[in-house]
């Protein structure tokens, strides 16, 4: 049986190198290095671009700073040169980022009037693959899961739908929710569980329009 000394010790070493839960919060939050010249372009971008969606959903530019700690990994990216790019994009769509987050909040508006008009888009990329009648069920029970995943019960998912604090505006909300959903359709008919068909030529022609405004 340990002697009281030894259990001490086995408790101050579980102490040293366990972190505290706010010591773990820290190292998360400062996955994101912005330096000053990254903060003021966002500050320029948020008042500039997202001002008035700001005001109607109470989103702060420390919201959309807190969001990005948690969303994107900065230091991933390996030059200062593809940082810079990421930061631009990310000013670029500010307003989606205050939008996703009125969503994690709950905030009904946000959803009906933000998300839901995404719903017509995502039906006209997986008319690409599927039927009309296939394309709107399954855009839609994916809008229902990334609702579900965002509000719901947080966890590990590999099943590749996403979630809206993931969102870091690196890309249009657009692409962040269709790439997923065609991935997730792809296999779908891989699977034997949804037929593909040959898309129509205005089908095609709404997809060509959807790449040029990505």
């Amino acid at each position: 049986m340990a002697s009281s000394k030894t259990l001490e010790s086995r408790r101050a070493r579980r102490v040293v190198v366990e972190p505290k839960a706010d010591e773990l919060f820290e190292l998360k939050a400062s996955r994101l290095q912005l330096d000053e010249i990254s903060i003021n372009e966002l500050r320029r971008a948020f008042f500039r671009e997202a001002g008035e969606a700001a005001l109607r959903f109470n989103v702060s530019l420390d919201d959309i700073l807190d969001h990005l700690r948690f969303a994107f990994d900065l230091s991933l990216l390996r030059t200062d040169a593809l940082r810079r790019v990421a930061i631009e994009r990310i000013a670029q769509n500010i307003e989606e980022l205050v939008i996703a987050i009125a969503c994690i909040r709950g905030d009904e508006n946000a959803w009906s009037e933000c998300i839901e008009p995404l719903r017509p888009v995502l039906i006209r990329m997986c008319e690409l693959r599927v039927n009309e009648a296939d394309a709107i069920l399954h855009s839609s029970r994916f809008i229902m899961e990334v609702r579900n995943r965002t509000i719901g019960r947080a966890g590990e998912f590999d099943d590749g739908i996403p979630r809206l604090q993931e969102f870091a505006g690196i890309k249009p909300l657009r692409s962040y929710l269709g790439g997923p959903l065609f991935a997730i359709l792809q296999d779908l008919i891989k699977d034997g569980m949804a037929v593909a068909t040959r898309p129509s030529t205005s089908a095609r022609a709404a997809t060509r329009n959807l790449r040029l405004a990505d």
